[in-house]
């Protein structure tokens, strides 16, 4: 089986339409594609363990377990497994909660996954197990700090745009499949049909960045999966193109704010209780 998981989240939205929230652990396998899908509630979901990419509004993201995805109610997404994952997936009932008329309206946006961010969902989802359902005035109070946390902290750019322009996409399909490639942007050029000079542009008007810097942070993104891996940091820093790992290592903790020793022994304990 592709992934392993009980009632869908949009059946367990239809089965339990008063409650305040709802979570729920789906496990899947590399590769699985969830495919374009909506909820009618809002979605915050985090890996326990893996890495998903999850495709929305024109954007991939890629979530470690590091950081969560809030997904607004509506919002069509799909996501895919990069490697063996088990996610977290709470669902907020949006008739419920006051955030709807404190801001015009909510936006897709991930962020770090704080060691109060847990806290927080974990006495949420204790919250729902035990509280009547006539009697949600504590979980409320949870769900609204809950929305003060992700909509008041710095968004956090584990994030690839997918490129619009024909020719950048060759140039994405290629890297994706193998980051170690280091083409100049004149050979790019040549194997996509269009001048350096208008790939520079494109580069700038698509992503505001150089093609240098662009491949860069496609290194850097495709890394995490690799260090979920377990290979060492030598091995993964040439799968992705660098020479060295100490060039990979400064690269990869100006970028995520943390070495990828730091990123793979991120605290998972907290998750045992979800």
């Amino acid at each position: 089986m592709p992934s392993r998981q009980t009632l869908s989240a949009n059946t367990l939205i239809e089965q339990n339409q008063h409650a305040l929230a709802l979570v729920k652990t789906i496990e899947m396998h590399k590769g699985f594609v969830d495919k374009r899908h909506h909820h009618t509630w809002h979605q915050l979901i985090f890996p326990i363990q893996g890495l998903i990419q999850t495709e929305a509004e024109q954007c991939q993201f890629l979530v470690p377990h590091t950081t969560a995805i809030f997904i607004p109610a509506g919002v069509k997404h799909e996501s895919i497994a990069i490697t063996d994952t088990t996610f977290i997936g709470l669902y907020i009932n949006p008739e419920h909660s006051r955030f709807d008329e404190r801001n015009n309206g909510q936006r897709l946006k991930q962020v770090s996954m704080t060691p109060f961010l847990k806290e927080l969902i974990l006495m949420i989802k204790q919250q729902c197990q035990t509280e009547l359902a006539t009697s949600h005035g504590n979980t409320l109070r949870l769900i609204e700090v809950l929305y003060d946390q992700i909509h008041t902290s710095e968004s956090f750019k584990f994030k690839l745009l997918l490129p619009k322009d024909r020719r950048i996409k060759q140039i994405f399909e290629r890297l994706t499949a193998r980051p170690e490639l280091d083409l100049t942007l004149s050979k790019w050029a040549g194997i996509v049909g269009a001048s350096e000079r208008t790939l520079s542009r494109i580069f700038a008007k698509e992503f505001n960045t150089s093609f240098t810097l662009w491949r860069q942070h496609l290194r850097l993104i495709h890394s995490l999966s690799l260090l979920e891996s377990g290979l060492s940091i030598q091995n993964v820093a040439h799968q992705v193109g660098y020479q060295n790992d100490s060039s990979y290592i400064k690269a990869f903790k100006d970028r995520f704010g943390l070495t990828p020793q730091q990123f793979r022994l991120r605290d998972h304990r907290i998750y045992e209780a979800l």
